[in-house]
């Protein structure tokens, strides 16, 4: 194959492991000299991020970017942000796992800075634009001196050596390490976060005289060294190994308990001192000297790296990347797929693939030869193939490893061909990112560690939405995300178009995602109303197609009524609450009164919600809107358990005021009025019948209580006084006269006249009551034979139910009474009537 560079002639050997330096790209920075600044890079191929060095002197006239502002490159050396920070001096900064730089000043604030706010130019005291929060008062009044960080936390030294934490920034919240009683500034100090750590707990590493103590929440445990002191600690990636470096540039890998030593080098140049150690992998250590880096390997071997200037190191997850003002390079392992293929002699099934794709390519009949050689490996060459290519940086290679592969599988009857597809697809983005003008020179494996939509927001947040576009849809993947960002950017970028104008403009491009459109405008809608853009905003809301997003929205907008017609619209009670509550606290009494009740549904909720909790509120809000009836409703509720009559009239009395003054209420009024009088004239039966309570019963049951204690003079007047309808009375006296078991004044009811209510109540009462001979006397007097049959044979007056049956001349009555008779000589005079009947 006509390539110029073989991927071996980049490797380094170590015993039996090859290590790959690829230089990645030539920096853009030109004329930039890192040793002025101090910098922070990312990992996952993330920003790099300058700041000038201010415990520099620096030379009258100095050079360009020499002032306080922290700018921002891509891996590739390119601008793509700058954040103006005046005034207060920077303790520390770094990046964490989201690329956002987390600022730590002196007096323990932290700003945590995102790299659209950074292509914004915002300045740091903008809390309105970025997140901040505070390391708390031990902080600001002891001062922070240095700070270490890990992708999700922190840990503040102050002047006075206490360490304070912060396990996650998005929630944070400091508190206080043990003292471990350091009486001087540490040469050095790590973190070792608590994924890494048994307890799950933050642990620090400090180098402190010719040893290092761990430091946590409980306490400090001294570690017992005697090679220090020590400048440059490093934890490997999985917490299993510490790299020490000492003053004489001596180098030990020791396990993280101490015990144990497992590689030592000494750099023996005198003044090169080692300025970083990272980890490349998991058992490698990589140190950084002024003109070189070394790399230590698990048994001690090395290997040189030289360099024009000092190299920062930015430790990944397969390797560890190297820049300096020059180049950018990336230090990893080649795998043992790769060497398989590349290494010079191998005959490994993948290196005759990958040569039987060469002869083939030259039409050389050696090809089929090779293929056959293979034989049942085919599948095994194709599999490394494809992993070799995942992990070779040059395009070039990868595709002839790709294409070698193919044709293995073309070999193969059984070969899932999706892993060859997903390889290709991967690596054509990855490579798009990689890209000179990208600057995300991202690895296979840092690639699969984080979710799609990470790499899409990276992306985005440079501002690069037509390639985050076409990966979307490459890899068929929602773009909503995309134009959302999109939508934004546009929003902050315009300065000379006007509210209608930019809806224009955003609506043409958001249109293209019909026929829904982006699943949510509220995005779009809150940085709107932040620039000013308040008309854009509301007109991008009407297509939220959420009520929920839009609500809340609405509300900071002080779009009060809109809130509400969108919160009705949804019929979600709830969100219709939360606007109430919004107003009722936003709002003097009297306006939100007049508010709600312009909309029918937010007044019944907020009758309905002050009614269930019992709101004082509600009599107010009755009051200013005129509803007499309701308030009047709202005494007469509230003084229903009163048991002071006297407190009670005249609440109802007040009531019945208000009624008074709504002509749609005479009904309600005349009821309370009734109500009033039943009060009074029970409050007067109680004080003539002592021990006997009246208050609060029904008008039914007062006349029934007055009719069983015998008081029939009284139980008329009410009668009287209330206007009881004769049928009615006739029920409740009937009752209570056979609860009494006053039969003579039952009797006396009876004969009065023609009774109302008929005499077959008065048989049912007496016959419930057991009284059979009294229900006998009324029998008598109930209009129909067959009914007076039916009643005597119910209380067991046979005789009798035998007369009234043959009397109606109704035969199955009689054979009723036949059957429960036990006398047989009526029996007998029952059969001869039935037959008599019957001919």
């Amino acid at each position: 194959m006509n390539l110029h560079i073989h991927p071996s002639s980049e490797w380094h050997a170590m015993q039996d492991t090859f290590y790959r330096k690829h230089r990645i790209y030539q920096m853009q920075w030109a004329e930039l000299d890192l040793a002025r600044f101090r910098v922070a890079a990312s990992s996952f191929a993330g920003p790099i991020a300058l700041l000038r060095d201010d415990r520099q002197l620096l030379e009258a006239g100095a050079g360009p970017l020499l002032d306080s502002d922290i700018r921002i490159y891509s891996a590739s050396g390119r601008l793509i942000g700058k954040v103006e920070y005046e005034g207060l001096h920077i303790a520390a900064f770094s990046w964490n796992a989201r690329e956002q730089l987390v600022c730590v000043q002196e007096d323990g604030n932290v700003r945590v800075i995102s790299l659209d706010d950074s292509q914004r130019h915002r300045k740091h005291n903008d809390r309105s634009q970025v997140e901040s929060f505070s390391l708390g008062a031990e902080a600001r009044e002891r001062r922070i001196v240095d700070v270490r960080f890990w992708d999700q936390g922190l840990v503040a030294m102050t002047a006075d050596f206490r360490l304070i934490y912060v396990n996650d920034i998005s929630e944070p919240k400091p508190r206080m390490l043990a003292d471990a009683h350091i009486a001087e500034m540490p040469r050095a100090w790590t973190v070792v976060p608590p994924h890494l750590t048994l307890s799950h707990h933050v642990e620090v590493l400090v180098a402190t005289g010719p040893t290092v103590v761990s430091v946590d929440a409980v306490g400090v445990q001294d570690q017992l060294l005697e090679q220090g002191p020590y400048t440059c600690i490093s934890v490997s990636p999985n917490g299993r190994l510490v790299a020490l470096c000492s003053e004489r540039n001596r180098i030990q890998v020791v396990s993280m308990d101490f015990q144990r030593s497992f590689s030592e080098y000494s750099h023996d140049v005198p003044g090169d001192d080692a300025l970083d150690i990272a980890w490349c992998g998991s058992d490698a250590a990589i140190a950084s000297f002024a003109t070189q880096a070394v790399l230590i390997g698990p048994f001690g071997d090395t290997l040189a790296f030289p360099h024009e200037s000092p190299v920062h190191l930015v430790q990944e997850l397969d390797g560890v990347r190297m820049f300096n003002a020059m180049e950018h390079s990336f230090l990893s392992k080649v795998g043992s797929d790769s060497t398989s293929v590349f290494q010079i002699g191998s005959t490994a099934p993948a290196a005759l693939l990958y040569d039987a794709l060469d002869s083939m390519r030259a039409h050389s009949a050696r090809a089929d030869e090779i293929v056959r050689s293979i034989g049942d490996d085919m599948a095994l060459a194709v599999d490394a193939c494809i992993a070799a290519a995942g992990v070779e940086p040059l395009v070039e290679y990868q595709q002839s490893l790709l294409r070698a592969a193919s044709l293995g599988k073309s070999f193969l009857a059984m070969y899932n061909g999706d892993k060859l597809v997903d390889m290709c697809r991967q690596l054509r983005v990855i490579n798009a990112l990689t890209a000179y003008d990208i600057g995300l020179p991202v690895s296979l494996m840092q690639f699969q560690s984080l979710p799609f939509e990470d790499w899409v927001q990276r992306l985005l947040s440079r501002n690069h939405h037509q390639l985050a576009l076409r990966i979307c849809r490459y890899l068929e993947q929602p773009v909503d995300q995309v134009y959302i960002h999109w939508a934004c950017a546009k929003i902050h970028a315009s300065t000379t178009l006007d509210d209608d104008a930019l809806y224009r403009v955003l609506h043409a491009r958001l249109e293209q995602l019909q026929p829904n459109g982006v699943t949510s405008y509220v995005d779009i809608a809150e940085v709107a109303n932040a620039c000013g853009y308040q008309r854009l905003a509301i007109r991008l809301l009407q297509h939220e197609p959420r009520a929920s997003n839009q609500v809340p929205l609405l509300i900071s907008m002080g779009q009060d009524d809109a809130a509400m017609a969108a919160a009705i619209r949804s019929s979600d009670a709830d969100l219709v609450y939360f606007v109430i509550f919004h107003l009722y606290k936003a709002l003097p009494l009297g306006e939100f009164f007049q508010t709600i009740s312009r909309s029918r549904v937010a007044s019944q909720l907020f009758e309905k919600y002050c009614t269930d909790q019992g709101a004082p509120v509600l009599e107010d809000y009755y009051y200013q809107e005129d509803a007499f009836a309701k308030s009047a409703r709202l005494i007469i509720k509230d003084n229903l358990a009163e048991r002071d009559v006297g407190k009670l009239v005249a609440n109802l009395k007040v009531a019945l005021k208000i009624l008074h003054n709504d002509k749609a209420a005479a009904t309600e009024a005349r009821a309370v009025d009734s109500q009033i009088s039943l009060l009074q004239a029970q409050h007067q039966l109680e004080r003539e019948t002592p021990g006997h309570a009246f208050v609060g019963l029904p008008l039914n049951q007062t006349l029934a209580q007055c009719l069983v204690l015998g008081n029939y003079a009284r139980a008329g007047k009410l009668r009287t006084d209330f206007k009881v309808s004769e049928r009615r009375y006739y029920w409740i006296k009937l009752r209570a006269l056979v609860q009494r078991r006053d039969w003579v004044e039952l009797a006396r009811l009876a004969n009065a006249k023609k009774s109302p209510i008929g005499y077959r109540p008065f048989v049912d009462e007496c016959i419930q009551a057991l009284q059979y001979q009294e229900a006998a006397k009324y029998i008598t007097r109930c209009e129909s034979s067959t009914e007076r049959a039916q009643l005597y044979l119910k209380i067991g007056f046979y005789h009798e139910a035998v007369f009234a049956a043959s009397q109606s001349r109704d035969i199955d009555m009689l054979r009723q009474i036949h059957a429960a008779a036990r006398d047989p000589t009526l029996q007998h005079d029952i059969s001869q009537m039935i037959d008599q009947m019957s001919h």
